[in-house]
């Protein structure tokens, strides 16, 4: 869109100059009319062609994410999120999963998991991917995951941010863990709380009886706000 309006922004201007040139050489009305239609025609073509190609643009990177979309949530993260799924299962705590010699593997797990979230989040947050669709195929998929890797991602995040501050780090993800609970509550209440039951802990519990499984001091300010606007939080 910036690109449309740099382009008829600089059609204008070349068409005011150009007529002014016109007709200060010719001082004739209608040979500076005849040039102005001429300016007028080619801008506009220019134009209809400009903005064909970034619709095609657009359509392109909207099929890349929904692409990577698939990518990510049927293929990469399903053998990382089954191990991080067990954890939960087996209420095994964060401080017992990142010591000893598995630390760094099982850190890079959750990075590579949450990572991936996070990024389908973004293409949502752009407007790549419609929430809609999301919801639709992958709404069990985000929650089920967020239920489950919530302590271990929370831990990490804490290590590198102020705890009492809005999460910049996988923002995105919990935005789509957002608008993925809304979707679940209104249409699959009875599959959230089996989630909730059977991988959550005590703090999800309790932020899931609070009504939201993501906390609202959490959500940072462009979150937050696109989250608003579109009618999921109030």
């Amino acid at each position: 869109m910036r690109h449309v309006k740099l382009i008829a922004l600089i059609s204008s201007v070349m068409i005011l100059i150009i007529s002014t040139i016109a007709w200060s050489l010719t001082k004739n009305f209608d040979a500076t009319n005849v040039v102005l239609t001429a300016i007028t025609t080619i801008a506009t073509v220019i134009m209809a062609v400009t903005i064909y190609q970034l619709d095609l643009t657009l359509q392109q990177l909207r099929f890349d994410a929904l692409n990577k979309t698939y990518e990510f949530l049927s293929n990469d993260i399903k053998q990382d999120l089954n191990i991080i799924s067990q954890w939960a299962k087996e209420k095994r705590s964060p401080d017992e999963i990142f010591s000893g010699k598995d630390h760094d593997k099982n850190w890079q797990i959750v990075r590579f998991v949450s990572v991936a979230f996070n990024k389908v989040g973004y293409y949502v947050y752009k407007g790549f991917i419609d929430e809609t669709f999301i919801q639709e195929e992958f709404g069990g998929l985000v929650v089920r995951s967020f239920i489950a890797i919530r302590p271990y991602l929370e831990y990490i995040r804490n290590k590198s941010e102020p705890e009492d501050k809005p999460w910049f780090m996988r923002r995105f993800y919990l935005m789509i863990v957002v608008v993925c609970e809304n979707y679940l509550r209104k249409n699959f209440p009875e599959y959230l709380k089996r989630l909730v039951n059977e991988y959550g802990n005590s703090d999800i519990k309790r932020d899931y009886d609070s009504g939201s499984l993501v906390p609202k001091r959490w959500l940072a300010k462009d979150v937050y706000s696109w989250l608003q606007k579109k009618g999921y939080l109030q």
